[in-house]
């Protein structure tokens, strides 16, 4: 990709975000700061103002400045000081599409058009991780929210913190290289990773399938590493929010999501926020004790590894790519039915404790994912069941909102 020209105030605009933020990690929500605590001053009155409107056209797509009066109630001469500020700085620039959304509608009415603004695409990237122990990926989006390169990477069987580390080392610096963009452009790294999470040091507080993550900041040491703004979330919220947001989930109010892999996690969206206990993701679904032996858990029972090898004693398939293309949901159903049975249970009582008024269920393979979903319709048959396939650009798609999320945070 061969980048516009950005003007050297664009520059300055992120090397001031940059350094106010160099090195160090941000949680995905924030409290809300008070005037009483943090009066504001006159710049920080701008500051906000110019985020509002430069948020306001980065989720709108287009917009006029008649628009962004209307919307935030700004004097017409505020936000047309605004306008050319972001214009001069590089940031928005006009939409080559002056045609407006309604033309044929209006086509008749006379008077001047108004001048429609877009973000300037190469004035700021974002980079999306998603890792768990059997997969890596990363995409890079340009300011205008637009991915342009993503990756995804088997991991081998077993590896240990480092060598994790390395590959997204590898996977992120990659992306920037062969996405042709400077460094200093880069306004935030989003990780989404497994296990439970404090999202605000960024540490992976407990993952027992990669050994060596507990306790690890993994957030600190990319912060350091690329010398950019770092947040981390637990991947199964990051995706659950990417579906509340975007996706499949948009209509509902409040969403329970279970991502099945090497492991099962959870995660509970009510009306956009991420349930969080403390600063520390929770919901680690996988880890509730299926049964009377305290060692058997729901995903020792209903995890990728322990349903494929059911499959291959039953089937003799070698992996869930051949089990894909060799059987059907109707095949596999009496051979997982304890499966079933756990997964059942636990779909039950995290219903009767949160009552959702969805579910989601992902997982990497469709096979997988149809089960899962017939199993929560046939134990939940009240709910709006949403089984969707993992999609790894999705997931890191998630992941760079938080970037942006942070990014367009207003002092007030």
């Amino acid at each position: 990709m061969v980048e516009r020209p950005v003007s050297t105030a664009s520059w300055r605009f992120f090397e001031l975000y940059r350094r106010n933020t160099r090195g160090t990690v941000y949680a995905y929500f924030f409290q809300k700061e008070t005037m009483i605590k943090h009066p504001l001053r006159s710049n920080d009155i701008r500051e906000s103002n110019e985020k509002l409107i430069l948020n306001l056209i980065f989720q709108n797509g287009r917009t006029s400045q008649s628009q962004i009066v209307q919307q935030t109630g700004l004097k017409a001469p505020t936000v047309f000081r605004i306008f050319a500020k972001l214009e001069d700085d590089g940031l928005i620039q006009q939409c080559s599409d002056q045609q407006p959304p309604d033309a044929k509608k209006n086509s008749e009415r006379k008077g001047r058009r108004p001048n429609y603004f877009c973000v300037e695409p190469s004035s700021g990237y974002a980079i999306g991780v998603d890792f768990s122990s059997l997969t890596a990926s990363v995409i890079v989006v340009d300011f205008g929210n637009r991915v342009i390169y993503d990756k995804t990477v088997e991991l081998q069987p077993r590896l240990n913190r480092d060598a994790v580390i390395d590959v997204l080392r590898v996977l992120i610096q990659t992306a920037i290289t062969r996405s042709e963009i400077v460094q200093e452009r880069i306004i935030g790294i989003g990780i989404a990773a497994p296990g439970v999470v404090d999202t605000v040091t960024g540490q992976v507080l407990e993952y027992e399938r990669i050994e060596g993550l507990s306790g690890y900041s993994i957030g600190s040491f990319f912060a350091g590493l690329f010398d950019a703004p770092v947040f981390v979330h637990n991947n199964a919220s990051v995706i659950a929010a990417s579906a509340y947001h975007y996706g499949s989930a948009r209509e509902e109010n409040s969403l329970l999501a279970l991502l099945v892999r090497s492991g099962v996690g959870g995660a509970l969206v009510n009306h956009g926020s991420i349930f969080l206990n403390g600063n520390a993701t929770a919901l680690e679904v996988g880890r509730m004790v299926a049964g009377s032996d305290p060692d058997t858990t729901v995903e020792s029972i209903v995890s990728e590894p322990a349903l494929l090898a059911l499959l291959r004693e039953h089937f003799g398939v070698a992996d869930w790519n051949e089990a894909q293309a060799r059987l059907s949901n109707d095949e596999i159903a009496p051979v997982l039915s304890t499966a079933r049975t756990v997964l059942a249970v636990a779909l039950r009582n995290l219903y009767h404790v949160f009552h959702p008024e969805a579910i989601l269920l992902i997982s990497r393979f469709p096979l997988l994912t149809e089960f899962l979903g017939e199993t929560a319709r046939l134990t939940l048959p009240h709910c709006r069941i949403i089984p969707i396939v993992y999609d790894p650009v999705q997931a890191c798609y998630g992941a760079t909102d938080m970037v942006f999320k942070q990014y367009f945070r207003t002092t007030t």
